[in-house]
Formats: C-alpha cells, structure tokens, sequence
C-alpha cells in the first residue's frame, strides 16, 4: 500500500513538472573569479547555447501571466531568465549574447539603486561596479527586454513589522519605475527570495500580478502566481549542472523537497485515525515477520 502510494505521488509530480516552466535566476555577467553570483560571459554564452541546442524559448512573465490566468499556449520548452538588481554589467555582457541567440530576459530593478555603485551591504567584500543608469534601463526595454520591480531599497520584507513600509517599497518602486520609463510594471521579485503571506497579499494590494521568489515558500502544486519558484545560477556550476537545473529530473527533486516540507507541516492535521491504520498494518507485518 506504501510503495504504491509513493508510486502515485512520483507520477503525479512528474505529471506537474512536465508543465513547469524554469525560471533561471542570474545577478551579474562578468569575469570576475570566486564570486558565486557572478557568471562569466563565456559560461553564459555556454547556456544560451544548450538551450538553443536543446530547443527552449524563452518567454516574458507577462507570458507566464497569461498562461496560467488565460491558458493562453506557451512553446513546448519555454523558459523565463531574469537578473536580479540590475547591474551594469547585464547591458554590457548579457544584451549582445542574448540578441546574438535571440533570446530575451527581465532585469529585477532597485528604484532607490538606479545609476549607483552597488556598495551595499551585500557587497561589502566584493567588487563593485555600477547598476544600470535611466537610460541604459530603456535601451534594455528598446532591444525587446523586459523589467520588474525589486522594491525601493532591497530589504527583507518580512522581517519589516510595519505594513506601510512594507506597502511602501511596493508601491513606490512601482509608481517610480513606471513614471520613468512610461510602461506598466505589473511584476515583482522579492528581495533575497523573503517573503510571506502578510508580503504576497500586500503584493497584490499594491497592484502586481505576479512576483518571484526562489524556492523556499513556493507553493509547487497550485502555481501561486505570487510565490514563483527560480532556478538560481551560479558561477560554480559546470555546465552539466546547468542542464539538470533546467531539466524535469531538478524539478522532480524540488518538488520531492516541496512534498516532503508540506507533509512535516501538515501532517498534525491529518486524521489520527488514518494514520493509525497505515502505520498499524506495517507494524502488523513486521510483528508476522518477527515471529516467522
């Protein structure tokens, strides 16, 4: 009955990835050595063309939008690339990769971090450089890009315990960024992947469709359109890792991983006399075992 029921479960989840679409999560494009988040220019150009090889399109979230909200059709490997803080670097190295595969990308926009060095806390120990200035982010839009709001200071937005800051960073790097560029920003990409219910409704209060986060808090059955899963990319994969993370075996183990975290949450709610009865009839088989 257990083995069966495990069966089931892999099917289903199989079933589920094959509709997944990867969302492959980047930060810079440049050569610099032992900084993860950094990937050089000739590796990126290694992945733009396995997935040109292996036929994936990639696609906008306004795209993913409507696939889930519509139905509208997607290509059969459709995939989804985004760059979180948009860094200078993104226009200089990724932009003519990207036109040379004919493949397209969002960048995930700071509206406080427009035009300056990146001496945040994050980069403390890490070289600098710049992130995008007005008018490289709309060359970016002119070359068929794509951009989403990344707040108005990059925090953790569940760690704020009050809601108009919250609301704040939501809301104004919306209004901003679509005042300085004149087009709808409809998306958001959560600061470090934080976030949580109180941050997803606010999310939508302040007027966004969908938002991205990274993996822990994603809801892998019901495509939550405000808790994205990413698929984060770094300088330390070789390009066989590449290939499983944007492969149908990594979702299967994500959703494993996801399966397995809801079953501990969930499991007290359980009825007690059910999992009486499947963990009584195992133990009855190990008792006729033990006294064979």
């Amino acid at each position: 009955m257990m083995i069966l029921l495990i069966i089931i479960l892999l099917f289903l989840i199989y079933q589920h990835i094959n509709k997944e679409v990867p969302i492959l999560m980047y930060h810079r494009i440049a050569d610099i050595p032992n900084d993860r988040n950094t990937v050089s220019p000739i590796m990126f150009e290694q992945q733009l063309q396995y997935l040109k090889k292996h036929g994936y399109t990639t696609i906008s979230l306004q795209d993913l939008y409507h696939h889930f909200t519509l139905k509208s059709p997607l290509p059969s490997k459709s995939i989804l690339l985004t760059f979180d803080d948009g860094y200078e670097d993104n226009l200089m190295n990724a932009l003519p990769l990207l036109k040379k595969y004919d493949m397209t990308a969002t960048v995930c926009i700071i509206s406080n971090w427009i035009g300056q060095e990146n001496n945040w806390e994050d980069y403390k120990n890490k070289p600098h450089c710049r992130t995008m200035e007005l008018a490289q982010l709309q060359e970016w839009l002119k070359q068929g890009m794509f951009i989403c709001a990344h707040t108005v200071n990059h925090p953790f937005l569940s760690r704020l315990n009050n809601e108009e800051k919250i609301l704040h960073e939501l809301v104004s790097c919306k209004s901003s960024l679509e005042q300085q560029l004149h087009i709808p920003i409809d998306f958001l990409c959560y600061p470090y992947g934080d976030f949580d219910n109180r941050v997803k409704n606010l999310a939508k209060q302040a007027g966004y469709k969908a938002a991205l986060g990274i993996f822990k808090g994603t809801d892998f059955w019901r495509n939550d359109l405000f808790s994205l899963k990413r698929v984060v990319i770094s300088s330390r994969q070789p390009l066989w890792e590449f290939a499983l993370k944007v492969s149908s075996l990594h979702m299967l183990f994500i959703g494993m991983r996801i399966l397995e975290y809801r079953i501990k949450q969930y499991r007290d709610l359980l009825p007690s006399t059910l999992l009486q009865r499947i963990f009584s009839k195992h133990g009855n088989k190990k008792d006729v075992n033990k006294n064979n």
